[in-house]
């Protein structure tokens, strides 16, 4: 899964989305009786799930991509082998696709001689948002972003509602992984910007979390495979210079020179 993605997407899961749940499980869940499972399985790789959990004796596996893998069949059953081997169970396997390009090459089986493996895809693109905004649960308002939807600016306007309706504190919370997630459906994402501004509320960047990792990562995205200049990326992301430093310094990447002085080009 994109990293810039996975803390927030995780963060929803966790909080127990029963709609979504429902609709990529075919099974009602009550949040209160869910046991989450240790998602890091270390065997020859160590390999760290999205989400494990046990329900009523069985254990349910989900992976979130934001876009298409070729190899994510081998890595399901790779995932339901430590799965059985630790648990001792079979798992009921989901894969979330939430990226924006339609899905061609992942299929959700694996066929093999004498191997035939199967586990479940949803694509968000093709769920009708409504399943997910007929909930009492923001985390599904959320996710109901990702989904078709018939009228975007109005459906759109309905989750921002939603959400400032909420306590002030979890209000800042699902208001900030909305406009996170967004950056998924970019078109959304300027309806949402433009919806955000008329609202009585204020997100300190600055401070959050979700925003502070994406930033990082794309510094370092753009230093290292498109070997831009400090100051170039400052002005493309436009954040200070200082933080670019700062971020490249903590990543090893400066060892004590600027990439301007190592060289003007790309190398």
């Amino acid at each position: 899964m994109g990293k810039t993605y996975d803390i927030p997407l995780r963060k929803l899961l966790k909080d127990v989305p029963v709609n979504f749940l429902k609709l990529a499980f075919g099974k009602e869940f009550d949040g209160t009786r869910m046991r989450f499972l240790d998602v890091k399985l270390p065997k020859l790789f160590e390999r760290e799930a999205d989400l494990v959990f046990e329900y009523e004796g069985e254990i349910y596996h989900l992976e979130i991509q934001t876009k298409e893998d070729p190899k994510k069949g081998l890595r399901m059953l790779y995932y339901y082998a430590l799965i059985l081997e630790n648990y001792g169970k079979v798992p009921h396997q989901v894969v979330l696709y939430v990226g924006d390009k339609p899905l061609r090459r992942m299929k959700g089986e694996l066929k093999f001689p004498n191997l035939d493996f199967r586990y479940k895809i949803v694509d968000l693109n093709e769920v009708d948002c409504s399943i997910l905004l007929n909930s009492p649960e923001p985390s599904d308002w959320i996710l109901a972003s990702l989904c078709r939807m018939e009228d975007e600016s109005t459906t759109l306007r309905e989750i921002i509602w939603r959400i400032n309706n909420l306590p002030e504190k979890e209000k800042q919370t699902y208001l900030s992984m909305l406009l996170h997630l967004a950056g998924l459906r970019p078109k959304r994402l300027n309806i949402l910007s433009k919806e955000v501004q008329n609202m009585p509320i204020t997100i300190d960047l600055e401070k959050d979390p979700f925003y502070l990792k994406a930033k990082r990562e794309d510094v370092i995205r753009l230093y290292k495979k498109l070997h831009l200049s400090m100051e170039e990326i400052a002005n493309a992301l436009e954040i200070p210079l200082e933080k670019v430093k700062a971020w490249l310094q903590e990543e090893g990447l400066l060892k004590g020179t600027t990439k301007s002085d190592k060289s003007t080009t790309p190398h």
